[in-house]
């Protein structure tokens, strides 16, 4: 296994087991030596993941509900590049674009072919650096309180300067979605982010793939029934999700 898969999964059994576990529970769980444990949790540790503790770790408080983007970049890659290869179907040249923090939306930036104007709008930090150099791209970067972990501005004054404009269409991702409740962020600054792009974009997609199914967060963004399109890595699934927004 590599480190890089043993860290998210030390950091994802952190999140399901009360946010502390000890060096032999990981050791156990994912068949490695005690002393690989305990590098890996030095790392995470000076990338203040989490704190170490006499035998054990805890989950800091401020990433309980909320990996790292360049952790959230590698998980469930192959799905995130299905969604994106579904979802940039629905950008044509002409038109303005809502781009929200997610990685799957970063992947779907990263897979963009060449326009000849397509205007993005953005909080997010790696899409904007992504897109800047592309030629046919004009970039719009809102700014705001920046949220290191995910590269991403969020606050009040994010908020404001979105709500400036209108666009064709908002690519947006979420934290977990369900057929009763829709999509849902855990923080309150995700979550007003969303409702920003939602009212402000003609169409919206929703991109998750199915490990977020049935996962219920607090703050509710949105009934899928409101959303233009709900893309996964599952066709199955999105037919049916067509259906009942059909319905």
């Amino acid at each position: 296994m590599a480190t890089k898969e043993r860290k998210e999964l030390i950091l994802e059994l952190l999140r399901n087991e009360s946010r502390f576990v000890t060096v032999e529970q990981l050791s156990e769980r994912l068949f490695v030596s005690g002393a690989t444990i305990r590098r890996d949790l030095a790392e995470l540790e000076k990338s203040k993941l989490i704190q170490r503790t006499r035998g054990g770790a805890i989950l800091l408080e401020s990433i309980a509900a909320e990996a790292p983007m360049v952790l959230r970049e590698t998980r469930n890659e192959t799905q995130k590049q299905i969604i994106a290869v579904v979802a940039r179907e629905y950008i044509k040249d002409g038109m303005t674009v809502f781009m929200d923090s997610s990685s799957t939306v970063f992947t779907l930036a990263r897979s963009l072919p060449a326009f000849g104007n397509l205007q993005v709008i953005t909080n997010n930090l790696k899409i904007a650096w992504l897109l800047s150099g592309r030629k046919g791209i004009t970039l719009v970067m809102a700014g705001g309180w920046l949220k290191e972990r995910s590269m991403s501005f969020f606050g009040h004054s994010t908020v404001q300067f979105l709500s400036r404009f209108n666009a064709d269409a908002a690519f947006l991702s979420a934290m977990g979605f369900s057929f009763e409740n829709g999509s849902s962020e855990a923080t309150e600054e995700e979550y007003f982010v969303k409702r920003a792009y939602l009212s402000n974009a003609k169409k919206k997609y929703l991109l998750v793939d199915t490990s977020k199914q049935d996962r219920d967060f607090l703050y509710r963004t949105s009934p899928l029934s409101a959303y233009t399109g709900v893309i996964t890595e599952s066709r199955p699934l999105n037919e049916t999700l067509s259906q009942l927004r059909a319905k």
